[in-house]
């Protein structure tokens, strides 16, 4: 059958429906969901309260352009910011996506600063667009050139010899010989990367000299934020105080399609000029979802649920080492990843393995993901302990080949 959709990479499993941590097939065929739409899912798929607010909101039947004033805005952007870690944010630019978000970043440090550089981690995923593209990882040969005045370090995953000494000592480095860097950009857990958790102090010491040399600290939380790492914010768990962040996928639990970038006010006040127009930014029905979404997940604190029932998982995760081709497992909340290697020894990446290994689960009716060799898994933050079990079951007879 011919397609018109745009589509180069998607699997051939055809979602239909959802309910809770399940999601349907065409053909009805349930799935225990640990892909949660990659970071995004919170409380879960047709949750009733979110569903209410948003045919609430469809049945009022507006778009508000940036124009004018909407108070609904004024109170959302309220509660993000007094949730904010480090409460040096104040002000709330709305938008689409996470890719959006990470553009009014790019757009508000250099404004801000005068200075036109950002550091950033290398391999690590910050959106589509040609700014999030080149200060992160997505911006490939096809596109470029990519954009000037983006610098990465190495990461410093201890799983393939990385280290925090190595990383700082790199930033320190420029900075001492570079007074054109605007800002240090990165995720406080690295998602898309194989959901790689940081040294203890590599961000302590990071914040600290980014405070010595006065640049910016930007944090992308798109799809660290709102639970998914066992803390609200997973800046929480260095302690970071970002100057900028930037917030999508679990904020609205995909119940809307809505970003954030987040300033303090003396960065508002220093992007005066800058283009700020986001014809669907916080549109009144995507910004319903969204509210709703983030209303339980303050209420019912959901990122306790994630640490409480992520800790179980990763038990039962860490066990799974003992095999040939297990390299490392690790897992922060409900984000979790499985090096597939070909050798220990030498942690050669296992890609197709990997793969293999996505697809009999998905036959056996748990849906993950892969990130290169690294099996994903983010599920919705209402998981609870029962039916965590039945997914990793499936998980531990496909990678025991039984």
């Amino acid at each position: 059958m011919k397609s018109y959709v745009a589509d180069y990479n998607s699997r051939p499993i055809e979602i239909a429906d959802g309910n809770g941590c399940y999601v349907f097939d065409r053909a009805g065929k349930r799935y225990i969901d640990f892909v949660g739409a990659w970071c995004v899912s919170t409380v879960g798929w047709k949750c009733k309260e979110v569903a209410e607010a948003v045919m609430k909101e469809v049945g009022r039947g507006i778009a508000v352009p940036p124009v004018f004033r909407f108070s609904e805005w004024e109170s959302f952007a309220k509660t993000l910011v007094e949730n904010a870690p480090g409460r040096r944010v104040a002000r709330a630019f709305r938008c689409t996506s996470g890719s959006e978000a990470v553009e009014f970043a790019i757009k508000c440090a250099r404004a801000a600063t005068g200075r036109k550089k950002i550091i950033s981690i290398e391999h690590v995923y910050h959106g589509h667009t040609y700014g999030a593209a080149s200060v992160g990882d997505a911006c490939t040969k096809a596109m470029g050139p990519c954009l000037p005045g983006f610098i990465k370090l190495s990461m410093p995953n201890p799983y393939r010899g990385g280290n925090s000494a190595k990383t700082l000592g790199q930033l320190e480095g420029i900075l001492k010989n570079d007074d054109d860097i605007a800002a240090f950009f990165s995720e406080p857990v690295w998602t898309n990367a194989g959901a790689i958790i940081p040294p203890k102090d590599f961000y302590p010491a990071l914040e600290s000299i980014c405070r010595k040399y006065g640049i910016l600290l930007v944090m992308d939380e798109v799809a660290t934020g709102f639970g998914r790492c066992g803390k609200l914010f997973a800046s929480e768990l260095w302690n970071i105080k970002p100057d900028i962040m930037c917030l999508a996928k679990g904020l609205s639990g995909g119940y809307g399609t809505i970003g954030a970038t987040l300033v303090s006010e003396e960065i508002f006040a220093k992007c005066a000029g800058i283009p700020d127009y986001s014809t669907f930014g916080w549109l009144p029905i995507d910004l319903a979802g969204a509210k709703a979404n983030v209303e339980i997940v303050l209420r019912e604190k959901l990122w306790e649920n994630a640490e409480k029932v992520g800790g179980h998982i990763l038990a039962r995760l860490k066990a799974l080492e003992s095999l040939p081709f297990v390299g490392e497992a690790r897992g922060i909340g409900l984000l979790f990843g499985i090096e597939i290697v070909s050798d220990k020894k030498t942690k050669t990446a296992d890609v197709e393995k990997a793969r293999q290994f996505q697809d009999e689960c998905s036959r056996r009716g748990l849906l993950v993901e892969t990130s290169g060799n690294v099996l994903f898994m983010s599920p919705p933050l209402v998981l609870d302990e029962a039916l965590a079990d039945e997914g990793i079951a499936i998980l531990e007879s496909v990678l025991k080949g039984q």
